[in-house]
């Protein structure tokens, strides 16, 4: 018999709709707009909560199918829920309001999310319409009340008193989740990842520097997870050269995998190992490859004539330490194995989660420090960052562009690892705002649609935990 723990009677508890409600915005990180949200419990526990854009017209045969199948399906990833509570935001309105995606159209979408659950063997307990300054339960429409309530309510004070908080535009939520660049910064982090990624060009990916590259980063992501709340003091410790080098190098696809999965993994070793393989498959391949194409993987040949050499390691011997010589592990077929199922969200382990955390922080610091309009205070329109970047002309505003691109591509990774669908799609979308097709970018939007939820995020004792 499955035991259940005693309940921590300062852990808020759901009481009423208004109390259900306010923990939407905490766990998405923003207020939900057109939006359908799905929030799954059962056992006595809160499960996941899905969320999803309002179709544009849920009446579209063609399309009604792989919705519902879609919402099924992410709906059964949470074994231990038996029940989902369904909620419609809209951009305004009351209940007579008919306008296409608004409450006139609530009817048809809640009738696909009808069908989703009963193909997911989930129950229907309750169904809300939240539309601006207003919300009512669906099976009441008469019953109309004001948001206030739900900012006002138990839960939602006793989550604010915890700490937690959500941003009012979901861009503002997922570009600023960990904080902001402090006032007044000013650094020149873009003008020297511009130059690594002329002086890197084609050795990213070579082998013996992809493991003394790795060690770098291993420095960096210690000192900030060590580092706690203070975290970005941490990175901004770091000179602009240093930092630029890192963010130049995840324009690389092999490398920034590598690296994502090392961080996963929580094992260089193994990773480098499963590179050396990766890297013999790839160089016993007959014909040479478009210096201009996106590399295959890595390769054991050298790096071509006046690449730079890798930076000083930070943190030990004064200054820095040169990375050196890094002995490669023998090349391991089981470790390649282990690679592919972790960047494919099919490895059955738990995720370093803490180290993975640490490279998410770097990793916003980093776009924060190469795109210095996105500032949470400036929300006029969301690609303007990426309007005035592609203004620019030139080799370097090119670079700048492929650089910020490989970070937002690595940003949409990690959220793909935390069965963060909306935060994937949002940092897709940005980098594809800049580097127009971007392989890498519509690569995790592949690997998002053939397995929406990484196997560890099925499990609660696995998954990731904001």
């Amino acid at each position: 018999m499955r035991q259940h723990p005693t309940r921590d009677p300062f852990v808020p508890v759901v009481r009423c709709a208004a109390d259900l409600l306010a923990v939407v915005p905490h766990t998405l990180g923003y207020w939900p707009a057109d939006s359908l949200v799905l929030f799954a419990a059962g056992g006595g526990t809160a499960g996941a909560c899905v969320r999803v854009d309002l179709p544009a017209d849920p009446d579209d045969e063609r399309f009604t199918e792989a919705f519902v199948a879609q919402l099924a399906e992410l709906v059964g990833h949470d074994a231990l829920s038996d029940r989902v509570f369904a909620i419609v935001y809209t951009s305004g309105g009351t209940p007579d309001r008919t306008s296409p995606g608004g409450p006139g159209a609530v009817p048809a979408v809640l009738g696909l999310v009808d069908e989703a659950a009963r193909r997911a063997d989930r129950a229907v307990a309750a169904r809300w319409v939240v539309a601006g300054e207003h919300w009512w339960p669906v099976e009441d429409p008469e019953d109309v009340r004001d948001v206030a309530r739900i900012l006002d309510s138990a839960v939602n004070a006793a989550l604010v008193a915890a700490g937690s908080s959500y941003a009012t535009a979901p861009r503002q939520a997922m570009d600023h989740e960990y904080g902001a660049l402090p006032a007044g910064a000013r650094r020149e982090v873009a003008e020297q990842a511009a130059r690594w990624a002329r002086a890197g060009r084609d050795g990213w990916h070579r082998l013996d520097r992809l493991a003394r590259i790795l060690t770098v980063w291993e420095d960096v992501l210690t000192g900030v997870r060590d580092a706690g709340g203070d975290w970005l003091t941490a990175v901004l410790g770091h000179d602009d050269d240093l930092l630029g080098f890192l963010a130049a190098g995840l324009s690389d696809p092999v490398l920034a995998d590598l690296l994502l999965a090392a961080c996963a993994t929580d094992d260089s070793a193994g990773v480098l190992a499963a590179a050396a393989m990766w890297a013999e498959l790839c160089d016993g391949e007959p014909g040479t490859a478009d210096p201009a194409d996106e590399p295959t993987g890595p390769t054991r040949a050298p790096a071509p004539p006046g690449v730079a050499d890798v930076p000083r390691r930070p943190g030990a011997g004064g200054p820095g330490a040169s990375p050196g010589a890094v002995r490669l592990p023998a090349s391991d077929a089981g470790e390649l194995i282990r690679l592919s199922r972790v960047l494919s969200g099919e490895w059955e382990e738990t995720p370093a989660w803490p180290r993975l955390d640490a490279l998410y922080r770097v990793l916003q610091a980093l776009a924060w420090l190469l795109d210095p309009g996105g500032t949470p205070t400036e929300q006029a329109a969301e690609q303007a960052a990426e309007q005035a970047a592609g203004a620019a002309a030139g080799p370097d505003a090119a670079a700048a562009r492929a650089v910020l691109a490989g970070v937002l591509v690595e940003l949409a990774q990690l959220n793909r690892f935390r069965a963060r669908g909306s935060h994937t799609a949002h940092f897709v979308r940005r980098a594809t705002a800049l580097v127009p097709c971007h392989p890498a970018a519509l690569r995790v939007l592949r690997l998002a649609d053939a397995r929406p939820v990484p196997l560890w995020a099925r499990d609660r004792a696995t998954a990731w935990h904001s």
